[in-house]
């Protein structure tokens, strides 16, 4: 849904008003940001519980933000990052016989906090 339509969700997330002034149904388009929202909340409560799913959320985005300016990279970035957390996190939890959920929130952990090092290495620190 992102990738079909990019620019009218960019538009109503970052300006709402300029939104609705050009003509996009800014309304409809928040809707569907919040449907997809409530199902990735919903479908992830079975894997992981309720209170891990804030997390698993919110970390793939502060670490994109560490490392990216931009809307469509930080977006990009996190959706990658969720995957490759998700997939290590389940591995991992396999072979170390943890839970899974916590394993992945710990992998999106790491991942944070490699990506906090290489934006104060490379002077892109949002200090």
């Amino acid at each position: 849904m992102f990738v079909l339509f990019y620019n009218k969700i960019f538009s109503v997330t970052f300006d709402e008003s300029f939104s609705k002034a050009t003509g996009i149904n800014s309304d409809g388009y928040n809707l569907l940001i919040a449907i997809i929202t409530a199902l990735i909340i919903v479908l992830a409560m079975n894997l992981v519980g309720s209170l891990l799913i804030s997390a698993l959320i919110i970390f793939p985005s502060l670490s994109a933000m560490r490392l990216f300016k931009s809307f469509r990279g930080v977006m990009i970035c996190s959706a990658v990052i969720s995957v490759i957390c998700a997939a290590a996190g389940i591995i991992i939890s396999i072979l170390a016989s943890t839970p899974v959920g916590s394993t992945i929130v710990s992998a999106d952990i790491i991942v944070f906090f490699v990506f906090w090092i290489i934006s104060a290495f490379t002077g892109r620190s949002r200090a």
